[in-house]
């Protein structure tokens, strides 16, 4: 594992009974990175996603983060991991600020909160309820938390889901930013169109199996029959519907 691979993933399965849900998953991912998950439902991503957090035990196989051992170091690489929240219901009834604390309490690192705010335009909202906040401020609330032990990893579940296109445009933004901060970013998505601007890898995901990764502009350039957008490499790879390519997308 060289100095610019922080995620190193070797052959890791998970079972659920006779169930395989993710079979055999190999791929590495660098230093500042946008990394982006696709697959349709049931393919393995969100297993796979959470065996990356740590939420899950692989069954074979082993997942190391900044050259740990994810399963033998848990406990040291939390302080290096932040992890998007998909529901807010934990801190629906915190103000923006309290939720922010509460979660920092759990690290020994801890990033600048007030700094953490004002990066993302929270300032006008940090002691209103977060219940109270539209979903575009909710989402940058979740964000924001992910931050507070300053992580070097960031997982983000689809984090734009039910967004508008504005609100989806400033959370890449913040993203962006945290990229050139240095951080490596691992994002699940079923947004081609976001994944296809922002990420710099791909990797897909079918029926529990890493079918490909790469580019995504390499990763259209090479789809047989031609194509324009990740939506064919989707259709393509992750739906598994040969031949639809006939046409451009």
């Amino acid at each position: 594992m060289d100095k610019e691979t922080v995620i190193q993933v070797s052959s890791i399965s998970k079972f659920y009974g006779a169930n395989k849900a993710v079979d055999r998953v190999s791929f590495q991912v660098k230093r500042g990175e946008i990394f982006g998950i696709i697959g349709t439902n049931g393919s393995g991503k969100t297993t796979l996603l959470e065996m990356l957090m740590g939420l899950r035990t692989p069954d074979k196989g082993s997942i190391h983060l900044l050259g740990k051992d994810l399963q033998q170091e848990a406990v040291s690489l939390k302080e290096d991991i932040g992890i998007y929240l998909q529901s807010t219901a934990l801190v629906d009834k915190m103000s923006v600020r309290e939720a922010m604390e509460v979660f920092q309490a759990f690290y020994n690192r801890k990033n600048d909160l007030d700094r953490i705010i004002e990066q993302f335009g929270l300032r006008p909202y940090a002691n209103k309820i977060i219940k109270r906040l539209s979903g575009g401020w909710r989402q940058r609330t979740s964000l924001a938390i992910a931050l507070v032990n300053d992580p070097k990893i960031i997982f983000l579940d689809e984090p734009t889901t039910g967004l508008d296109p504005q609100a989806k445009t400033e959370y890449w933004t913040l993203l962006r930013e945290l990229k050139q901060q240095g951080k490596t970013i691992v994002v699940a998505s079923y947004d081609m169109e976001e994944i296809q601007r922002n990420c710099d890898r791909v990797s897909v995901m079918r029926k529990g199996e890493h079918v490909i990764c790469g580019n995504p502009q390499t990763l259209i350039a090479e789809l047989p029959g031609g194509g324009m957008t990740m939506e064919g490499v989707y259709m393509h790879y992750a739906a598994d519907v040969r031949g639809v390519l006939a046409y451009k997308l």
